[in-house]
């Protein structure tokens, strides 16, 4: 190989690894932005955790576990859970009391910012914004479900006198044999509506979050 040919593929490499580099340098940056963006979205999706995060920065020397229930007003489960989600965003300190971490400082600050910058002319986008955002599927749902109960019921009602009619007038033996089948179809009809209609908020919930990237 000579010099010049030496030299040439060199200058490539050297290159091509620049830009290696370089594009993993974004590709990591886009990445921590986009962290970055789903924990501060995700902790501040919650009324609960708003109110948390405005209560504790509210205490300039902290507040105990104790008081936050008492503020609040709600379960310690309920506390547990939220708490859970927002660490990252509130610590205890050494007093074992809850303080904003810098990166909470800096999370309720654009919450502060964006709610002092809302004005009048926002409002209408902002309730368009409300509006999309209430539209689910669960309402329909549960309608054709409940309607589907309704009906289940009747038909397996319907089934069941004609059962009684069969044993008092008599029939031909298969029909002593279909009937109970069809009761029983129909009763578990029932049982599995019933569960899918107590059941709709949660998987009507992953769903939306699948296909329509809901959170």
């Amino acid at each position: 190989m000579n010099n010049g040919n030496f030299v040439k593929e060199k200058l490539l490499k050297t290159n091509l690894s620049a830009h290696e580099t370089i594009a993993s340098v974004v590709k990591y940056m886009l990445n921590q932005n986009e962290q970055i963006e789903n924990v501060t979205f995700h902790a501040l999706a919650h009324p609960t955790r708003r109110t948390i995060i405005r209560i504790v920065q509210s205490k300039n020397q902290g507040i105990s576990y104790t008081e936050l229930i008492s503020e609040l007003g709600t379960s310690t489960g309920k506390l547990n859970y939220h708490l859970e989600q927002l660490k990252g965003l509130i610590e205890k300190n050494n007093k074992q009391q809850y303080v904003l971490t810098p990166f909470g400082k800096k999370v309720i600050e654009h919450l502060n910012l964006i709610e002092q910058r809302i004005s009048s002319d926002d409002e209408k986008y902002v309730k368009i914004a409300v509006l999309s955002q209430k539209m689910t599927l669960q309402p329909i749902v549960k309608a054709l479900l409940t309607i589907s109960i309704v009906l289940s019921a009747v038909l397996t009602v319907v089934w069941v006198y004609l059962a009684y009619i069969i044993i008092v007038e008599g029939a031909p033996i298969i029909i002593y044999g279909i009937m109970p089948v069809l009761i029983a179809v129909g009763f578990a009809l029932i049982g599995i509506l019933v569960y899918a209609l107590v059941k709709t908020p949660l998987w009507i919930k992953r769903f939306e979050q699948r296909f329509f990237g809901e959170t």
